[in-house]
């Protein structure tokens, strides 16, 4: 078995994963934000028992934990690959602190706060939180391309005979 390969791939799937559930937000969660209070209520009625930020807080450290695997397996054979994969472990770490810096202080206001500011006040909230969530999968987005380069190097790299890829 592979290991590079293997741990490459695996964390180009997680991270991936990662980069659709940020998308989805930004297509399906952010627009139903806008409206409120009442676009708020029903969010937060919608979201009683479970919300994102569970699914969230399991696959982003997952991705972190997978690429600091992936970059220990592949940390001498090729500068190409450790340092994409450093680059990618980095951005994904900075997705996170944007996460926390930028997105729970709004999300504190959209779904925990009292729904006592102003309609418009709300709205802006919702809004920066949408803006915020383009430059996160921004991120994410370079995270999984920084992966899937490592993929392709390491598949080239460790093809056998003919089937060698040049």
């Amino acid at each position: 078995m592979n290991l590079r390969l293997v741990s490459v791939a695996i964390t180009l799937v997680v991270s991936a994963m990662l980069l659709g559930a940020s998308v989805y937000e930004s297509v399906v969660l952010a627009p139903n934000l806008q409206g409120a209070p009442i676009s708020l209520e029903h969010a937060r009625g919608f979201y009683h028992v479970t919300n994102p930020g569970v699914f969230f807080r399991v696959i982003s450290p997952a991705t972190q934990l997978l690429l600091l695997v992936a970059l220990v397996c592949n940390w001498r054979p090729t500068p190409f690959v450790r340092w994409r994969l450093a680059g990618a472990l980095l951005l994904a770490i900075l997705a996170d602190l944007i996460t926390f810096q930028f997105h729970y202080p709004r999300n504190a206001i959209l779904f925990r706060a009292p729904l006592t500011s102003s309609p418009a006040d709300l709205d802006r909230v919702a809004a920066e939180w949408a803006t915020g969530n383009y430059v996160r999968i921004a991120v994410v987005l370079t995270v999984v391309v920084l992966v899937m380069l490592s993929t392709f190097r390491i598949a080239r790299e460790t093809a056998v005979g003919e089937h060698r890829l040049s």
